[in-house]
């Protein structure tokens, strides 16, 4: 009989899985839903804090990008345990640090629900309140800016949104990048795509282009497919708000990499993204 595998062996193939779900796509996000799922057990029995919090963050991600309801809304029951586990353990300060993936998956579900995107958008924007006031109280830079880059997020997806709305989530993106760790250029460059769909709902797709391009930059240099083509659709979208031959470009490159990525609902997304 083979010895049984350790809750750290089975986090690290589930960790090193969900990895590698953005350059290689759905067939990886599925073995690390696999090795997750069959790591719970043991993480939870464990009785070690550290482990559980882990397996919570990856399995609330892996979770998160199915993109199916279902799913996703599992994922926001693990991001808030994981939340509530990192306070009970750590101190609610700690916790700012987690609690934006629980407004990721509430701004995706306002994405893959259109029907339910106000009830989604508006228990985010009640999370996020508290994530940014906790974030300015710890003065602590690596917390604020994603916290403050969740919550304009969330306003660009308010429906019925005004140009109030709109100003404040590109002011709230601002001020992310303006205080984004420079360390974590990934991260910032994600971020960018938020920033980049608030200026264009605000009505500036100029302003919109230059940071596509340079997060385009940093996702070819990571190797992160996944991001690489979520930047071509959204530049797609900004070039034709320019009226710029060049949107058509953008969208086919976004085609092909989430095709090749067997990503099928941002597939569809973006071939009728032009229409």
């Amino acid at each position: 009989m083979s010895a049984p595998v350790a809750p750290a062996d089975a986090l690290r193939t589930g960790w090193a899985a969900l990895r590698a779900f953005f350059s290689e796509g759905t067939p990886a996000l599925e073995r690390a839903r696999e090795a997750l799922a069959a790591a719970e057990p043991a993480v939870r029995a464990s009785g070690d804090p550290a482990q559980l919090v882990l397996w919570l963050l990856a399995t609330a991600t892996a979770l998160q990008y199915t993109r199916r309801p279902e799913p996703m809304e599992a994922g926001l029951a693990r991001a808030r345990e994981l939340v509530n586990l990192v306070a009970r353990t750590q101190g609610e300060t700690a916790s700012v640090a987690y609690r934006p993936r629980m407004e990721a998956i509430a701004r995706d579900l306002a994405d893959v629900v259109p029907a339910e995107a106000a009830r989604h958008v508006a228990e985010g924007l009640a999370y996020s309140e508290r994530t940014v006031r906790l974030a300015r109280l710890a003065t602590r830079d690596d917390y604020l800016a994603p916290a403050l880059a969740s919550q304009g997020d969330l306003l660009v997806r308010l429906p019925g949104a005004d140009r109030r709305v709109r100003r404040r989530a590109v002011t709230l993106h601002a001020e992310a990048r303006r205080r984004w760790p420079p360390r974590d250029a990934e991260g910032r460059a994600q971020a960018a795509l938020g920033g980049a769909a608030a200026l264009l709902a605000a009505g500036e797709p100029a302003k919109a282009e230059p940071l596509l391009r340079d997060a385009l930059a940093v996702f070819e240099r990571f190797g992160d497919r996944y991001h690489r083509a979520a930047a071509h659709l959204l530049l797609a979208r900004v070039l034709l708000a320019l009226d710029r031959a060049e949107a058509l470009d953008a969208q086919a490159e976004a085609v092909a990499l989430f095709r090749a990525l067997d990503c099928r609902w941002e597939l569809a997304r973006a071939e009728e993204a032009l229409a």
